[in-house]
């Protein structure tokens, strides 16, 4: 098997020993993708030779077959389930970091399958110097939901997907390349020092964003790892009930994430609001306008997708999919900025 590709900025000399992976993945009511997100990863730690030491954390499932996965899950070798109440993917990652005791962690989301060689070729990256990697996350599904999330992910992360190639970065290009936690190896004092004393934007932590600025935190620290040849597959739920509920729910966390002090959230919501108004005015007064301009949007936003890099089936999805997500990916945005909003007297999101 041959090492991974040395990135195109230099890492720096790993602090601690390999002996044992911990893996951290939270679960609620995920059915038999815990199971085979798992089986993955003890596949993968075998071609590495990595001891894995894997954490599941329930996040207060209730479900029948999820709970009895989970039973079948926690029988398997080196694999650990602990329980919480449901109190949201923050939450139950930091719950998780607290029950690894090894110097490295794989955080991971329990939809995602990696790739047999993607420890092997980390483990050897290490050696070198460069221990903190995001997996490249292509999609398991070719339907138009699922297929719409990477085409607008390659949108918004288009000087990596338009070439697909090994990069470095830190805080400076951060924006540049795609990250998150769905996917995600660092020495563990890296994780726990960007979590410990995290506070979210909002009183409510089942909505606190574990992306952006956690992520952010760690590439002020060193250079954060990404090529194509370190590699997981992504099952993204489907349906238009989920794909519905998941635009709402990422409208909310993209405020967490990228708001970045609190106190802008009212002249946001109040210009949210105002915009919202002007929409509502100008369907009103010339509907046929209207209806047409977001039409060309659609096409133009689907021939972005594209020249991104994206397939044709991608922009398809993205050029379809993209009235449902303005309204819903909104909505949500405003229900972010009216949590943020309010006042919180709630402290760091890892106390116990």
């Amino acid at each position: 098997m041959s090492e991974a590709p040395a990135p195109e900025r230099a890492g720096h000399e790993p602090r601690a020993n390999l002996s044992t992976l911990g893996v951290v993945m939270p679960a609620y009511n995920e059915g038999r993708w815990v199971l085979e997100a798992v089986k993955a990863v003890l596949a993968a730690a075998e071609a590495a030779d990595w001891h894995p030491q894997i954490v599941v954390v329930d996040d207060g499932s209730s479900d029948a077959h999820s709970l009895q996965v989970l039973e079948d899950v926690a029988a398997l070798p080196g694999v650990r389930v602990v329980h919480q109440a449901n109190a949201g993917r923050f939450a139950a990652r930091a719950a998780g970091l607290r029950e690894v005791d090894s110097d490295y962690v794989l955080l991971l989301d329990a939809r995602v399958e990696v790739a047999r060689d993607s420890l092997l070729r980390i483990r050897q990256a290490v050696r070198q110097g460069h221990d903190v990697w995001n997996y490249d996350v292509v999609p398991a599904s070719r339907k138009l939901g699922p297929l719409f999330w990477t085409g607008i992910t390659k949108v918004w992360w288009r000087d990596y997907f338009r070439s697909r190639r090994p990069v470095a970065f830190g805080i400076a290009d951060f924006d540049r390349y795609p990250k998150g936690t769905g996917a995600f190896f660092a020495p563990v004092h890296l994780i726990l020092d960007a979590t410990r004393g995290f506070e979210s934007h909002f009183a409510d932590r089942s909505l606190a964003s574990d992306d952006t600025r956690l992520l952010r935190h760690v590439a002020t620290a060193t250079d954060i790892n990404l090529s194509p040849e370190v590699m997981c597959r992504h099952h993204v739920k489907s349906g238009r009930g989920s794909f519905v509920r998941q635009c709402y729910y990422r409208g909310t966390t993209f405020v967490d994430g990228y708001l970045s002090d609190a106190g802008r959230a009212p002249a946001l919501l109040s210009g949210a609001a105002l915009a919202g108004a002007v929409g509502a005015g100008l369907f009103w007064r010339a509907p046929g306008a209207t209806i047409a301009a977001a039409a060309t949007g659609c096409v133009a936003a689907g021939s972005l997708t594209r020249w991104s890099g994206g397939t044709g089936r991608e922009s398809a999805a993205v050029a379809l999919m993209s009235p449902v997500f303005g309204v819903f990916f909104g909505a949500g945005v405003v229900r972010g900025l009216r949590l943020a909003a309010r006042p919180r007297r709630t402290g760091p999101i890892t106390e116990s």
